[in-house]
């Protein structure tokens, strides 16, 4: 089962490995100075979006429906993308699709939109959840 909201994408959570390779990928993210500069070397992305995005996917907390603000929960795919964008190699189209779909989401959020309002308009211009399907299905994992 796919969850959408608490990662900020969807994710395959159902899979302990895949959850466990992100919780950890998520903490080494969090300690890294020089991942912003290299996406952006990757990229045609700058270095304000590129931390922008980082700063919301690993380090923001927002209300997603708990007691509390808290953070996105790590996202196996997420930590994938962000990887390749990092390391330059075999960058992919939904790699790409993650960066402008945060940004957006971001975006709406800033000017007030709730997380859930925020992600569903993204996700209709940069559908980074249709391309996790899509390898969800290629690897028959749902």
């Amino acid at each position: 089962m796919s969850t959408i909201g608490v990662t900020g994408a969807i994710s395959r959570s159902d899979n302990k490995r895949m959850t466990e390779h992100a919780v950890l990928y998520y903490k080494e993210i969090r300690k890294r100075t020089t991942d912003v500069a290299a996406i952006t070397a990757n990229t045609r992305f700058t270095i304000a979006d590129v931390d922008i995005v980082k700063q919301h996917l690993f380090f923001n907390k927002y209300d997603l429906g708990g007691n509390e603000p808290e953070r996105f929960s790590p996202s196996y795919d997420i930590a994938v993308s962000w990887q390749r964008l990092i390391e330059g190699n075999h960058i992919q189209e939904m790699d790409i699709a993650l960066l402008n779909h945060e940004l957006l989401e971001y975006s709406y959020m800033q000017a007030g939109k709730d997380f859930f309002e925020a992600h569903r308009l993204a996700e209709k211009e940069y559908n980074y959840a249709g391309y996790v399907k899509e390898l969800d299905l290629a690897e028959g994992v749902r």
